[in-house]
């Protein structure tokens, strides 16, 4: 196997993957492979995917939104003549925006990329952003299909009747990768009505770094600055250069270095808000996106605490029908999670998945009328921001790290077989508790009533140590579930950002198979970096 380069941090499932694509078929077989490759914007795919493509001395290329169809079609013409000198004159003579251009040049393409193989090592052809390709050439998925079936029609046999013959008069080898930043274009590509249904060797996405790697990525070793960060961006190691350039200054290292290289990097009015075009970048990774201003309108709804359809709906004035196909693309597009309740699926809440977003319209969105007219500055601004960051952004970034920690955390002492979240009704309080954090045992499953509850966890990330009122808070949780449930030996874990009280201490030393405490460090430690 190919070695991933050791600037690449993390990573290592998905090069392996990538190794095992581009190789010849085991069976022996002649014909194409052909795969699909997404994550979000930002996330480094596109890095991922031009040093693999490098180092297997295969053939990338990128479209481009603003692209026409013939100069996007010129630009791969000229882009393959320099990766192999000798279809220049070939290249040459192929039309332009002709019916057949797009598959004469992939067949080009992959005829080329399959010359240079090694043993089963076959370089790939990578076709990067592929969704824009499709606004003007919407049949390109059927092209990539035919790519793929030509091995069943060797030459000289006869097509089955009502094929074009000319997809079915060659045999096509190699390694065919579409990729690209919208997430919800490239899984349909092999839905069951879509041509590439059944064709293609995986669909692959890639996220974004968690917590751990993204420190590391960033060279921070403060775990609350390296957080804080987190809590804004997320793991997209994209972001990196852009906002150091933006802020002017090195990556910060302190807390007081961070308060000033936000106010910098993202509410600097000139010479844009950095966030609002994000936004806007986001949301033309869709091609099919066309009204951006209701899904801003979604997205501002959902971080403000718009949780199900009705509410959403509400805000944007959208009915029931319409506000679904709005969230559902949006969740599709991984901007917002469907989080299902664990112990009732039929059961779920929308939240807003996407970091950068949540911090707009946390600390940005409200603030931009000003600073735009110069009637505050970016740091009285940030300063002005604290309460709204801390609870819209820093918690809800608090409780996904500590939630994603917990299992590894818990693992060891505690039966986990699956874990989630959950509402719990208290009937005598008139109220319901939205329980952070659930783990069940191996042998039980998910259902109202009757499921073996192992841990009941609560993250909290506000600025005090937490007390003994939340281990009373759990404990009264877990009686109320265990009327319903086996949940009376459950463990009771706590996350807090900032430590606990000396007697929440206490009573965890008195009843250490009951009580576990984690902290920041902890939730930073449930596993090693990634190299």
């Amino acid at each position: 196997m190919l070695p991933k380069p050791d600037d690449i941090i993390d990573r290592d499932e998905e090069w392996q993957i990538l190794n095992r694509f581009a190789k010849t078929s085991p069976s022996g077989r002649p014909g194409s492979s052909v795969a699909a490759w997404t994550g979000r914007r930002r996330a480094g795919k596109s890095y991922l995917l031009r040093r693999f493509t490098k180092a297997t001395n295969g053939f990338y290329f990128q479209a481009d939104l603003e692209e026409t169809l013939p100069r996007a079609q010129q630009r791969f013409r000229d882009e393959l003549a320099v990766y192999d000198p000798s279809l220049a004159v070939d290249l040459s003579a192929l039309p332009i925006a002709a019916n057949d251009t797009w598959d004469r040049l992939l067949e080009f393409a992959m005829n080329a990329t399959f010359r240079r193989r090694e043993g089963r090592d076959v370089p790939p052809v990578v076709i990067d952003e592929f969704p824009y390709l499709l606004r003007d050439t919407p049949h390109l998925p059927s092209i990539a299909k035919a790519i793929y079936d030509s091995h069943m029609f060797p030459p000289g046999e006869i097509a089955p009747p009502g094929l074009r013959i000319r997809y079915y008069d060659r045999v096509i080898e190699g390694c065919l990768m579409l990729c690209g930043s919208a997430v919800s274009v490239i899984h349909e590509l092999g839905h069951g009505s879509r041509p590439l249904f059944g064709r293609l060797t995986f669909r692959m996405t890639m996220t974004p770094f968690d917590h751990v790697d993204m420190a590391r990525f960033w060279g921070i070793e403060d775990r609350r600055v390296a957080f804080t960060l987190f809590a804004v961006l997320g793991g997209a190691p994209g972001y990196m250069e852009a906002l150091v350039k933006h802020a002017g200054s090195p990556v910060p290292q302190t807390m007081e270095e961070l308060d000033a290289w936000i106010s910098k990097a993202f509410l600097r009015p000139r010479p844009d808000f950095f966030t609002d075009a994000e936004i806007d970048h986001l949301l033309r990774e869709d091609p099919r996106i066309r009204d951006k201003d209701i899904y801003r309108q979604a997205m501002k709804a959902i971080s403000e605490g718009a949780t199900t359809l009705a509410k959403i709906g509400g805000v944007i004035g959208r009915p029931k029908d319409e506000t679904d196909a709005i969230v559902a693309r949006l969740v599709a597009m991984r901007y917002v999670d469907e989080r299902r309740d664990l112990l009732r699926p039929r059961d779920y809440l929308f939240r807003m998945n996407d970091p950068i977003i949540r911090f707009h319209h946390a600390v940005v969105s409200s603030r931009m009328h000003d600073l735009a007219r110069g009637m505050t500055t970016p740091e009285d601004a940030w300063r002005d921001a604290q309460h709204s960051f801390r609870s819209q952004v820093i918690g809800p970034a608090f409780e996904q790290i500590a939630t994603w920690s917990a299992f590894r955390l818990l693992y060891d002492r505690a039966d986990l077989g699956s874990d989630g979240w959950t509402l719990v009704p208290d009937q005598a309080n008139r109220t319901t508790h939205e329980v952070d954090y659930i783990g069940l045992a191996h042998n039980t499953s998910a259902r109202p009533k009757g499921s073996t509850i192992t841990v009941i966890g609560e993250t909290k990330a506000t600025g005090r140590p937490r007390g003994l009122k939340d281990l009373e808070r759990l404990r009264h949780i877990r009686a109320l579930l265990a009327k319903d449930h086996d949940a009376a030996n459950a463990v009771l874990a706590i996350f807090s950002m900032h430590g606990f009280s000396d007697h929440l201490r206490e009573a965890a030393k008195e009843a250490p198979g009951e009580i576990m405490l984690f902290d920041l460090d902890d939730v930073y430690e449930y596993r090693k970096p990634s190299f």
